[in-house]
């Protein structure tokens, strides 16, 4: 079975609607917190978050031409196997489902259930019942499944799943800026608040980078349909750029949003899910718990944009792998009712839910969440590096003439795996847990290929 077998049925603004589902999910919603909580330096948040998308930027050029020259299904893995072979590329391919897809995806779920019931569990709290923790994954799990069947529907469904989403999730985050910002109850002089930029620990400031690479991570979400889109080489470059522009302009306004509602000293005794749960924080800040509230469960329900990007776009690395006789063939099976890979999707669903209620059992549900981001962000930021550092390999080699050419190449690459390289760095002398896992589940797709091969 070949790419021919999935049609080319997605246009410029499926492929930039996934994209920027993809981007804006539990990160903006939740990271600015911890960051001006650390840092308590409103001008620290700005710096962080524009070099994050400068970043983010330099890395989505690379990739606009590494899919233009490779226009299939499966997106950076199948850079990363052409460059460096099958024993890479099912390690690559292996830890991408669990660090850049079944991770994100149990993370997103879990913020859509905290988010979309948090009303919910302060009237309970109030009513003097006791909250289960085990709720939110409950919840976080019927979310992750019924998407999963609906992407089984096919391509249609999918495309109108995730069009309409993120359509409503990006004028719903617009909104509360402009309105806030318009009519909150804000102070500018927070602002001039807290510590200044060169009072900031160097190593605090690099590991809320951490943070911030998260919350930008998905800007190569419309590489993995590059198999299914239509005139791929004119629309899969606007799309990973557009998207990730239009992005990076929305995650400064929220930004601004956030300091001109909440007192950044304040964060630093706060309870933990005001921090977590930051833009109901300044929601309830700026309008009251009047608005706050049916405000925090619309987030919530548009995290589902996100929700369904990463079953959608995940699901054709699966496939792709598939395809390639380098993972169980089942997941190479198309629904043929549906012309559709409704296999693959179903194994990234069950292995997101799998990894969600691990890291309940294992982290406990206090600190789960935290777990889960560290877990899946030092991961993703290796993986992307490794996926662009194929460009160098694939230009060397003279394979292919792509219809998009890196502008002032090398450069773009070469600082993208400059700053993700500086980032593993203090992200092993901070916090070596989370760093050594991360790790241990990218090298972990080696012996996993060996025990496949040995059993052809």
């Amino acid at each position: 079975m070949s790419d021919a077998a999935l049609p080319r049925r997605f246009g410029y603004w499926t492929a930039t609607l996934v994209t920027v589902a993809s981007m804006v999910g539990v990160g903006i919603l939740t990271t600015s917190g911890y960051i001006l909580r650390d840092t308590e330096s409103p001008s620290a948040l700005f710096v962080l978050w524009t070099v994050g998308g400068i970043v983010s930027l330099m890395g989505a050029l690379t990739f606009a031409e590494l899919a233009t020259l490779m226009p299939k299904a499966g997106g950076d893995y199948v850079f990363v196997r052409t460059a460096y072979g099958d024993g890479v590329g099912f390690t690559y391919g292996w830890a991408t489902l669990l660090l850049g897809f079944a991770g994100p995806t149990a993370v997103i779920s879990h913020a859509m259930a905290v988010y979309g019931m948090l009303p919910l569990r302060v009237r309970w709290v109030e009513s003097g019942a006791t909250w289960s923790d085990w709720i939110t994954p409950t919840v976080a799990t019927i979310v992750i499944l019924v998407l999963t069947g609906l992407h089984c529907r096919g391509q249609r469904s999918s495309s109108w799943l995730q069009n309409t989403t993120t359509a409503i999730k990006f004028t719903l985050l617009l909104t509360f800026v402009v309105v806030g910002i318009a009519y909150g109850r804000g102070d500018w002089q927070h602002f001039a608040a807290g510590r200044s930029l060169s009072q900031q620990s160097v190593p605090v400031a690099v590991t809320s980078l951490v943070y911030v690479f998260y919350g930008y991570s998905g800007w190569n979400a419309s590489a993995y349909l590059a198999g299914e889109i239509a005139d791929t080489s004119k629309t899969l470059p606007r799309s990973i750029l557009s998207g990730c522009v239009i992005v990076t302009l929305l995650y400064i306004a929220m930004n601004v949003a956030y300091v001109y509602a909440i007192d950044p000293e304040g964060l630093r005794n706060a309870e933990h899910k005001q921090v977590e749960a930051i833009t109901e924080t300044a929601a309830r800040s700026l309008f009251g718990p009047a608005v706050s509230e049916p405000l925090s469960v619309l987030i919530g329900l548009t995290i589902l944009a996100s929700v369904s990007a990463y079953l959608l776009t995940g699901s054709r690395i699966c496939y792709a792998m598939a395809v390639d006789g380098i993972f169980p063939r089942y997941a190479g099976r198309l629904l043929k009712s549906r012309e559709t890979p409704a296999a693959a999707v179903i194994t990234l669903g069950l292995s997101s839910v799998l990894l969600l209620w691990g890291s309940y059992l294992i982290a406990g549900a206090a600190d789960a969440f935290a777990s889960l981001l560290n877990f899946t962000t030092v991961g993703l930021v290796l993986l992307t590096s490794l996926a662009v550092s194929s460009l160098f390999v694939l230009r060397r080699r003279g394979e292919g003439s792509a219809d998009f050419s890196v502008p002032l190449y090398p450069l773009p690459p070469l600082l993208f795996l400059l700053a993700t390289g500086t980032l593993m760095v203090f992200a092993v002398l901070q916090n070596p847990g989370p760093t050594l896992w991360g790790t241990a589940a990218v090298l972990s797709g080696g012996p996993v290929y060996w025990l496949l091969r040995s059993s052809k």
